[in-house]
């Protein structure tokens, strides 16, 4: 297949035109020489990202029924420019043009692509799943919570940020190693992902990791603790997701503890 131009836009969700907030929600690409449409929308089921964004239960009912009718007229354009030749307006541009509204999309940006399809896909996670964050903020947040934890305990001066392992083989750096008789190990690991294969990505990487430390005797499984920040129970995929993930770290003898439990992660930390 031949390289094409393709026009592209970030959908964006923009409930309170007064603060100029706005939440990107989807794609939409055009090929101009084929005359093709392809977008991705988030689905109205998937709202928990734009509720903690803007902090307001009226943002729910709001987003999914907007989000229905955006998929609806995107989704009309596209079924009139598959089915119609000779089309003379320029309906992309007609989309996408500046208007007062919830929805608003970002000015028209150009690229070349093969597959128009994997290119929205590939867009979608940039901008929408933010696929460029290696390390997600959450876990940051994280590390700051067990790090108060393990202050609050006096054990803040024996826990450091430390690397597992030697350059000439494999290492790892982790945020939490204290080596003196025993070697123990502390991992704040987060699971709030918005697809069940990026969070099973995610556990799979260090679990990887551990493998491969094993596998040098860098360390033993049992040294480590992983606390974790599970999906909630009513996102069933997700939950579903790590829960499989979950079981197949405890295979390997990693301790897994929900980030909440204290005691738990103190007495890990002591023993």
């Amino acid at each position: 297949m031949n390289k094409q131009i393709c026009k592209y836009s970030i959908i964006r969700f923009q409930p309170y035109p007064e603060t100029e907030e706005f939440a990107n929600i989807g794609i939409v690409l055009y090929a101009s020489a084929s005359k093709r449409l392809e977008f991705k929308l988030l689905d109205g089921k998937q709202h928990a990202r734009i509720t903690h964004f803007f902090d307001h239960p009226m943002c729910k009912d709001v987003f999914v029924q907007t989000s229905k009718i955006i998929r609806a007229e995107i989704e009309r354009v596209k079924k009139f420019l598959d089915e119609t030749v000779n089309v003379e307006v320029d309906l992309y541009a007609e989309l996408i043009r500046c208007r007062e509204d919830i929805i608003r999309f970002s000015d028209s940006r150009v690229l070349f692509c093969v597959d128009p399809v994997a290119t929205v896909d590939k867009l979608f996670e940039h901008y929408i799943h933010r696929s460029f964050i290696h390390e997600p903020v959450h876990e940051e947040k994280m590390k700051k919570q067990v790090r108060d934890l393990l202050s609050h305990y006096n054990l803040g001066e024996k826990y450091k940020e430390g690397i597992i392992g030697e350059a000439d083989k494999y290492e790892v750096r982790f945020p939490f190693v204290y080596k003196n008789t025993k070697q123990t190990v502390i991992k704040p690991i987060h699971f709030k992902h918005e697809k069940p294969s990026l969070l099973i990505d995610h556990g799979l990487s260090w679990l990887a990791k551990i493998q491969q430390l094993e596998k040098y005797r860098f360390i033993r499984p049992d040294e480590i603790l992983f606390a974790y920040d599970a999906p909630e129970a009513n996102q069933c995929n997700l939950f579903n997701a790590f829960n499989e993930i979950k079981g197949q770290i405890e295979a390997e003898g990693i301790e897994m503890v929900d980030i909440n439990c204290q005691d738990d992660i103190v007495r890990f930390a002591t023993a």
